[in-house]
Formats: C-alpha cells, structure tokens, sequence
C-alpha cells in the first residue's frame, strides 16, 4: 500500500491510502498543465515569497539547512541558478531565435520521480523545487523518519499570490504538482510501478538503493539522474595554518563537520594540515576549542551503532604508540590524529580524523570520482587553482573553502540539474 501525504495541493495530516499509482499519475498528468500556463517569472517570485517565509518561521529555522535553503531560493539565487543551467529564462517560456530560422525552447519532461535518501531531509526540497522550476510534475518517494520534516518545509509554500505583467498567480499550481509518498523500499512491486511512471528518475541514496532502483524497468525515454554514495576531506594549507585568521578558519570548518550530523555526502571526514611553523599539538588544541564552543548551541545526537565506532576507534588510538587522540569526556567530539596519508571510513557523530602531510599535493593520489567535496583553507589563489585543478582533474566534483562544504550549490556531484530536467525542443522555420 502506498501512504500519500501530499496529493492535488492538499496536505493529508492522516494519511491517504492507495494500492497502486494510476490516481496519483493521472492527476500529476493532468496538472503539469497548470504549471505550464505559468511564465517562470512567477515561478520565481512564489518561490522568492517561500524563502521569505521560511526565514521569518523561528521553528522551521531549527531544522538543520533550514536557514541556507531560505537563501538559496531568494530570487536573484534562482535567475542565477537559471542562467548557470539554461543560459536565459526565456527557454521556458517560449522559442527563442537562435538564428538563420532556427528556435530553441526548453519543456518539461513530464513526470519526475524522485528517491529521496534519509540522511538530509531538506534535499527533497532542493530537488522538488529545480523540477518545478523546469516545469515538471513531481512523485517523492521519502523514507519514513523525513516524512513530518519534509511536511513542515513545504507548507509555507500554501497560499502564496504574486502578480506579474498584471495577472495574479497562485502557488497552488506548483503544489498541485507535487504529491509526496511513503512505501516500505522492500517493496519490489510498488518501486517498479513508480520506474514506469518516471519521465526521468532522480535517485538520492547509498550504493544498494542506487543499483537497486536504476536497475528498475523503466521507459526507454527516461533519464536517469544519480546522486549515489560519496566522500568528502578538507585540506589546510600551511600559510592559511600560520595566519592570523587560523582560528576562523578552524571553527568554519568545525561548522562543516556539525551540520547534518556529518551524514552528508559532502560532510567532511578527515582534514589534512600542511607542516607549517605551528605545531601540529597547537592547531588540534584550537580545534578542539571550536568543538566545544559550537557543542553549546548544537547538540549531537547520535545513535547506538555510532557510539559503539566511536568508543571502538578511541580505544585504538589510546592504545596505538603511533597515534593520538583528543576528545571529549563524553560524545561530544573526537579527534583521531595520525600521519598515516589515507582517507578513513566515515564514523560519523563528529569524528574527524587529522593528519599531517608535507604537502597538501600528496593527497594526489587518494581522489577518486567517489569524492564529491574537497574543503579548503588556502591563502594563495596560485596555489588554489593549482590545487582545483589537480583534484578536479582526478574526479573531484566541488572544491570549497571551509563553512561552505554543505552548501547546495550548482553544478551539483557534476551535474547541471535544472539542465537535465528540460527537453531541448527545436522549431526550424
């Protein structure tokens, strides 16, 4: 059975039940043309209204990302947005000349089904919204514990009006395109059914969901994208080390590890430090500082299977002669420090390991295209685009300075999103 908390602009406190997705497809089918009659101009503007809401909302601004996303989705964010993946706003909405005869408009694909993973509720935000605003129909698939998170973030989308070019439009027309539901991931039948319906699917999750679901029957002219399994490090470079502003960069970076409870795909996991004249005792000693003063304003909340890593790696590193450790009396924050120049299974809980390196090059040869987000703190532009495009080269998709790692941002794992969601359209005269 499939629970349906969002269906045709109506939010459902109690669940509504279905058996299969005939309902649902017809009346996402059937909207899509209301989302169509709307200039994306509007879009914009409903969607720049929602981002207001949501940073006057004191509540929602305690969800964790709650307060970046109200920014990302400010007007002069989405034409950027916009301009970044399509070039001009004016492919959606009608044939733009391109010369000799030749148009150019950018559709919708249709029906845009969406797998949302578990570990960072707001992503079905961020996701929803680019298909919007390439004017798709949405079916969300959201695991059980987002489902009341995810609820809350899309009510201030309710009753919102705009006027542009003298006309009044309703965002009820872009909530009628968005129907969010939960079945259990078990459920081979239901998975496919919704494989049918897609017109592209979009997959967030680990590699067992990632296989799982793009090995579903689907349409031939269905596109697929994929948001799988990544890793992401930081890396300090030594004149940024040495600087008067160490201490900054320390406690952006503590802010990275924070946020999301480090189960982010672009949360980081170790941090590599160039030897510098500071000696490496002194850098973790402000670290652990940072942890400290950030551990007041957010509580970690972990689980039992990570508290159970942490204690396990704490007692590897007590009892390594080669190793060191620094941490909290409690959970509260561990640091695991050793020259080994290797990248660590994620733990998770604020577990960050540290490692000296001679230079911040020699992680060279660690980069895979499984590395989503490289952080950094490097003074020297040179040496940063040196660096970018070392580890870019290598298969790195992001390369961000500290307290921007989990910033939503495009291109997003490499890929242009609202891009991906159009169908190019030609008209030849």
């Amino acid at each position: 059975m499939i629970d349906c908390y969002l269906l045709d602009g109506s939010f459902y406190e109690v669940k509504k039940v279905f058996s299969g997705f005939d309902e649902i497809e017809n009346i996402l089918k059937e909207n899509v043309k209301l989302l169509n009659s709307m200039p994306v101009e509007a879009v914009i503007l409903i969607l720049d209204e929602y981002s207001k809401r949501l940073s006057r909302d004191k509540q929602l601004l305690k969800i964790t990302g709650t307060t970046y996303l109200s920014f990302y989705f400010r007007k002069s964010n989405i034409e950027k947005l916009i301009e970044i993946n399509l070039k001009d706003k004016k492919y959606l909405n009608e044939f733009v000349p391109i010369g000799s005869g030749r148009f150019i408009r950018a559709q919708g694909r249709g029906i845009i089904c969406h797998w949302i993973a578990g570990n960072v509720p707001t992503l079905a935000v961020y996701s929803v919204f680019q298909s919007l605003i390439a004017k798709n129909s949405n079916l969300v698939r959201l695991p059980k514990k987002s489902i009341s998170i995810v609820l809350r973030l899309l009510k201030p989308l309710e009753n919102i009006e705009v006027i542009y070019n003298g006309k009044i439009y309703s965002s009820e027309n872009m909530l009628k395109n968005i129907s969010l539901v939960y079945f259990p991931r078990e459920d081979e039948s239901l998975n496919k059914y919704m494989s049918a319906a897609a017109d592209s699917r979009i997959i967030w999750g680990g590699e067992s969901a990632v296989n799982h679901i793009t090995s579903l029957p689907k349409k031939t002219t269905c596109k697929d994208i994929v948001f799988g399994p990544k890793y992401s490090f930081a890396v300090f470079d030594r004149y940024a080390v040495e600087s008067d502003s160490c201490s900054e960069y320390i406690n952006k970076f503590v802010t990275d590890v924070v946020l999301f409870g480090q189960k982010a795909c672009s949360s980081p996991n170790v941090l590599f430090i160039e030897k510098s004249n500071i000696p490496l005792k002194h850098i973790v000693k402000v670290l652990e500082r940072s942890f400290q003063k950030i551990g007041k304003r957010y509580k970690n909340i972990l689980d039992e299977n990570t508290c159970a890593e942490i204690l396990n790696k704490r007692g590897m590193y007590s009892l390594d002669l080669t190793r060191d450790i620094c941490c909290s009396g409690g959970l509260e924050y561990t640091i695991l420090i050793d020259d080994e120049v290797k990248l660590e299974e994620p733990v998770g809980g604020r577990c960050i390991f540290v490692k000296q390196v001679n230079s911040i090059f020699d992680v060279k040869d660690l980069i895979t295209r499984r590395i989503q987000t490289i952080g950094y703190a490097i003074d020297d532009k040179d040496k940063l685009f040196k660096f970018a495009g070392m580890a870019t080269s290598a298969g790195v998709n992001r390369v961000v300075g500290f307290g921007a790692m989990n910033n939503y941002d495009s291109p997003w794992d490499g890929c242009f999103m609202i891009n991906e969601l159009v169908l190019w359209c030609s008209l030849n005269i």
